[in-house]
């Protein structure tokens, strides 16, 4: 049988017991919080941790919702800015996602938020104008 702790090795201080856990629910929906946030700071400085990041989301359950060139849907899509084109095929389409969405199992945790193509008319003086 061994002795006790040694001097050194006593506690002067009272341990503190953790707090009960948590539901795994909550628990699942923090890191998944998390994650996303990480996922939005890493969106210009690491581009490739990014997405192995989603793709570690997506394993469960979680997808990210980047909706470029697909018709903007005010349903679906919160439009942040608007980008000016000439042709009409592009007029209310996602000219580009500059926040994610994402949705859990089907639930919508975020929408993305969008930039929207907007059809603008090219009059006459301005083709000349540009021309010259």
């Amino acid at each position: 049988m061994s002795p006790g702790p040694g001097p050194a090795e006593r506690a002067t201080v009272p341990i503190e017991r953790p707090a009960p856990p948590a539901d795994a629910g909550t628990e699942r929906a923090a890191l998944v919080e998390l994650c996303i946030d990480l996922a939005d700071r890493l969106r210009e400085t690491g581009p490739a941790l990014r997405t192995r990041l989603h793709r570690g989301l997506a394993e469960v359950g979680v997808i990210p919702l980047e909706p470029d060139g697909s018709p903007f849907d005010r349903g679906r899509h919160d439009a942040v800015d608007r980008e000016p084109t000439d042709d009409p095929a592009r007029d209310r389409t996602v000219a580009s996602t500059e926040l994610t969405g994402y949705l859990d199992r089907g639930r919508v945790l975020r929408r993305p938020g969008v930039v929207v193509y907007a059809l603008e008319e090219v009059r006459d003086d301005d083709r000349h104008d540009t021309a010259r």
